[in-house]
């Protein structure tokens, strides 16, 4: 099965969820302003924060980790041992490195002198074929939403993307003896890990790059459901172990590329 799980922050089936077709209000509740996510072929927003694709509920919005500050609390509590005097910041930039998705900030009582801080990233997933999501979105506004639209998940890019930056990122880290924590999914989590054939990825308080892995259970909500750790350097030797694919093999499909193409040319 293959359709949006929840819209505009509610469950498919859901009341809530059902009068966003009267009332047109398409607020996310996590960032408490309208969603932002668009599409060219709807005038309102494209307002699908998972889906349900098999077995698992893939977060296809960053915005969808908000739910009820939950993570913010756990990575608090994980970093600096409880949330007192602990500031979010969105989007800070590092020259020569990026953004930070969020950074968390403990500071000494009724003072601006930072005591403790650590960086925040969240690892949502993406869609392939999303034009198919939008006619499933499309749908239930209308009122007839299937059981299965042909939509697929893009998790490979996500994690290739997201992979440069818990180097990069992580590299200034361990530099500074800072934490930064990914937070995502199960899903995306075990993703990488098999791609990657990753391992000493067990949970350590003392390493640096720090991993919190959320799901969605049977109600929704957003839960946490285990924590693990890498070092910088357990992350390079994955990325540059990969195997390597036999030039042979792809020799022979040029050649059966120029057999298919003996009547085209190019002069060069």
């Amino acid at each position: 099965m293959r359709n949006p799980n929840e819209i505009f922050t509610h469950s498919i089936g859901s009341d809530a969820a059902n009068n966003i077709r009267d009332t047109e209000n398409y607020t996310c509740e996590f960032t408490e302003k309208e969603c932002t996510k668009k599409s060219r072929t709807i005038d309102y927003p494209m307002g699908v924060c998972s889906v349900e694709f098999g077995d698992n509920k893939p977060i296809i919005c960053p915005n969808r980790f908000l739910e009820g500050q939950t993570v913010f609390r756990n990575i608090a509590n994980s970093a600096f041992g409880s949330i007192d005097n602990v500031l979010v910041f969105a989007e800070v930039k590092l020259k020569d490195v990026g953004n930070f998705d969020f950074v968390l900030v403990k500071h000494r009582p009724l003072s601006s002198k930072v005591e403790d801080f650590c960086i925040v990233e969240f690892q949502s997933d993406a869609t392939t074929g999303t034009g198919k999501l939008v006619d499933a979105l499309t749908d239930f506004m209308g009122g007839n939403m299937g059981a299965n639209y042909a939509f697929g998940l893009n998790t490979y890019n996500t994690i290739k993307l997201s992979y440069i930056q818990m180097l990069m990122k992580g590299q200034v880290m361990e530099s500074w003896n800072k934490k930064i924590f990914w937070v995502m999914q199960n899903y995306v989590f075990n993703n990488m890990t098999d791609r990657f054939n990753l391992d000493q990825m067990e949970f350590d308080n003392e390493k640096n790059t720090q991993y919190h892995i959320y799901d969605l259970d049977n109600l929704n909500n957003l839960t946490l459901v285990s924590t693990k750790s890498s070092s910088v350097e357990n992350l390079i030797t994955a990325f540059s172990g990969q195997p390597v694919p036999s030039q042979e093999q792809f020799i022979q499909k040029l050649e059966d590329k120029i057999k298919l193409s003996v009547n085209l040319s190019i002069n060069l």
